[in-house]
């Protein structure tokens, strides 16, 4: 059996300053959420592809991952494969 979903006092604090902020000012614009959500997608595609080992498994990740990339609207998608592209020529190469 789980337990409940509990907070501490200080977490509690935190959280009712952060709603009463957020009933004062308004939320975070769609927008700069989007870009940093962008923004986040495109570092994590470049840490794929510096960790990529050349296995399967992760070629389909990171493949799966571009092209949802693309989709969404990763602006350095291109610049991205270009990277993966290189790497894989040198790994081929050595």
């Amino acid at each position: 059996m789980s337990r409940p979903f509990t907070v501490t006092r200080v977490e509690a604090r935190e959280l009712k300053r952060r709603s009463e902020r957020m009933r004062r000012a308004g939320g975070i614009p769609h927008e700069v959420a989007r870009r940093e959500w962008l923004a986040d997608m495109e570092r994590e595609l470049r840490s794929m592809v510096r960790n990529y080992d050349g296995s399967a498994r992760r070629g389909r990740e990171l493949l799966e991952a571009l092209i949802i990339a693309e989709e969404e609207g990763v602006r350095a998608v291109s610049e991205i494969r270009h990277e993966l592209a290189e790497k894989i020529r040198k790994r081929k190469a050595a």
